[in-house]
């Protein structure tokens, strides 16, 4: 690497990663870098400190000021191994108005990974994988969903920061977008985490217990950073030193999506109801098709109407005897067996 003296101090630039900034890398613990936010978590992927020192010029009761501060050094890190750095998700979903709840802790959650790409593929191959979120078969290759690592004595599930990104087939040493100059390691970038509650599949019906699988998406071009002010000494709070810490990274945040199913009768009996409705129309539009509109409609009338016997005549015969009526049928050469009934309907049907 070559040292870059139009930027900070530790800048330079490589021929791994040509026509993108680089910095020396220096490591951090999660403290630092990890920032809680609200429904998500930041973690910082370059630091930038900037030392400034008060304009004396500008002390109280100046007749004016044209800067407050001046800076007088700066440098800029990589955080290190950044990406082996672990992410704890706990979280709850509720349907009040189904009864449903659950939490992170009653299942485990799988992260999907959706795309087919090299990073996707390599991710799949090194984890313990399977092809579905429920009761899937192992796979190594991409589309697949990993299983998480859990700390010990808990169920919450745990991915680490590479793995995230992996997921959503993106790198931290890829550019932000073409032409940038600029590294996702040096802008930060958005991940959103949908995490899929549901408790019903095709087939299956409902489940005894719901489970949930982890959805990531990037947005590279959404830059993410974080300020934070260091003052000096406590004698000289706002007016002596200061060091201004610009931290780039990734901003995951979450939301809880999902499909929750629950029987009710009302819904089946509309449901039916529309069903046999829609059979029944269908069926009397393919009639009318076939007895008025196409080419051998004479004769799909024919096979479509049956002709039944004059019923006339029932009374009269259910009056007579099962003998008088055998004899009867003996002497029209009709079978003469079977019961009443059946003798009643010959005779019709030979009228």
């Amino acid at each position: 690497c070559h040292r870059a003296p139009d930027q900070d101090q530790g800048a330079c630039t490589c021929a791994s990663r040509p026509g993108l900034l680089n910095y020396n890398c220096s490591f951090y613990d999660g403290d630092t870098i990890g920032v809680p936010q609200r429904s998500g978590m930041f973690v910082g992927s370059q630091l930038r400190f900037r030392e400034e020192t008060a304009n004396e010029s500008c002390a109280q009761g100046a007749p004016s000021c044209e800067k407050l501060w001046s800076a007088t050094s700066s440098r800029t890190d990589f955080v290190a191994g950044v990406e082996r750095f672990t992410v704890l998700l706990d979280h709850s979903a509720a349907v009040p108005q189904l009864g449903f709840s659950a939490q992170a802790q009653d299942s485990e959650g799988l992260l999907h990974v959706a795309g087919t790409g090299p990073v996707e593929q390599a991710l799949c191959a090194r984890s313990r994988a399977t092809d579905a979120p429920y009761q899937g078969s192992p796979t190594r290759t991409a589309p697949c969903y990993v299983h998480p690592v859990h700390p010990e004595g808990s169920t919450l599930d745990v991915f680490s920061v590479g793995d995230l990104l992996a997921a959503a087939g993106v790198q931290l040493d890829d550019e932000t977008f073409a032409g940038s100059g600029l590294s996702s390691r040096h802008e930060g970038l958005k991940l959103m985490i949908d995490i899929h509650y549901f408790n019903s599949m095709p087939w299956n019906g409902v489940l005894r217990s719901a489970t949930y699988f982890y959805d990531v998406r990037a947005h590279r071009r959404s830059s993410f950073s974080l300020h934070n002010v260091v003052w000096g000494p406590a004698d000289k709070a706002y007016t002596g030193s200061r060091t201004v810490v610009k931290m780039h990274g990734i901003m995951m945040q979450a939301s809880v999506v999902g499909r929750i199913a629950s029987f009710d009768f009302n819904n089946l009996a509309v449901q039916l109801a529309a069903s046999l409705a829609l059979l029944a129309f269908a069926a009397t539009v393919v009639n009318i098709l076939a007895m008025y509109l196409l080419k051998y409609r004479a004769y799909y009338a024919a096979a479509l109407v049956d002709k039944t016997a004059d019923f006339s005549d029932v009374d009269h015969l259910e009056s007579q005897s099962a003998d008088d009526l055998r004899r009867t049928c003996r002497r029209r050469g009709l079978a003469a067996g079977g019961t009443k009934v059946d003798l009643i309907s010959r005779l019709m049907a030979d009228d």
